[in-house]
């Protein structure tokens, strides 16, 4: 995550992303404002096994809790995080809200991603107040989201193919006309609360740009390098049996765990199956 100011609210766990019985944990050095019920020493985690698709930390939300950028600042704003919602209810959860003021006030909402259970939601409150959804898919979702206020467009991926040759989205899932405004403020986690819903909602990943589309992670990367190889099995094999966290992108079925189906994948990948 880059160039972010970011405030932590409410209950919301930062989790390393462990495997096992253990969970490494992360630091809220990098996170400004209140740290309601988290450590001043900076260090939080949790005994709970976290799902992840990097080694970035992930945000596992349980109940109205968030994290808050005010570093946006722009009239463009571009971004990606993956998510795994694991819940059960009838109720509609706000994940990503971005905001014209700081404040985060919902009468100054611009736009927002949600999740109902079935599909993902995209609100950008035009002025003929559209919305579309989009089926989410069991364990890891990628949400890519381009919010334009100059050309009153909002744009929105799940889940679709990355190209690493053109470093472009195949196709847009979905487009329609966004109100005006300039990005101030975004919070990530469930803002609004849980709207009835119960269980575990684990984001990853998140990233923001403010001129070009962020991308996919490569899944099976393990290693990081930005290829498919039988290095990355050997990665892959270390996290498994608990030798040390695979600097990238272990998951490769994206099924929300780590194990030997994973390397399974990366083979498959390698053998052109």
């Amino acid at each position: 995550m880059r160039n972010m100011d970011r405030v932590i609210v409410g209950g919301l766990l930062i989790l390393g992303m462990g495997f096992g019985l253990s969970a490494q944990a992360c630091t809220t050095d990098g996170w400004l404002g209140g740290k309601s019920g988290i450590p001043d020493n900076g260090d939080v985690g949790s005994p709970l096994t976290v799902s992840r698709v990097s080694e970035l930390c992930a945000l596992a939300i349980t109940d109205t809790s968030w994290v808050q950028s005010n570093a946006a600042s722009n009239t463009k704003y571009i971004g990606r995080f993956y998510v795994y919602p694991n819940l059960s209810g009838s109720g509609t959860v706000d994940l990503l809200v971005a905001y014209s003021d700081e404040g985060g006030a919902d009468v100054d909402t611009l736009f927002k991603v949600s999740y109902d259970g079935t599909d993902f939601i995209f609100d950008a409150r035009g002025a003929d107040g559209d919305f579309e959804s989009a089926t989410a898919s069991s364990g890891w979702n990628l949400i890519e989201f381009e919010y334009d206020s100059g050309s009153n467009t909002f744009n929105y991926w799940v889940n679709e193919a990355w190209d690493f040759d053109s470093l472009s989205y195949e196709a847009v899932t979905g487009s329609f006309a966004s109100g005006t405004g300039t990005v101030e403020a975004v919070k990530l986690g469930a803002p609004n609360g849980m709207d009835g819903s119960t269980g575990t909602i684990t984001f990853d990943a998140f990233e923001a740009h403010r001129t070009k589309s962020v991308g996919a992670l490569l899944a099976g990367d393990s290693n990081f390098s930005g290829s498919i190889n039988v290095f990355d099995m050997v990665s892959q094999q270390n996290e498994i049996l608990g030798n040390a966290l695979a600097p990238g992108q272990p998951d490769c079925n994206l099924n929300g765990s780590v194990n030997v189906f994973d390397l399974v994948c990366v083979q498959n990948k390698i053998l052109g199956n």
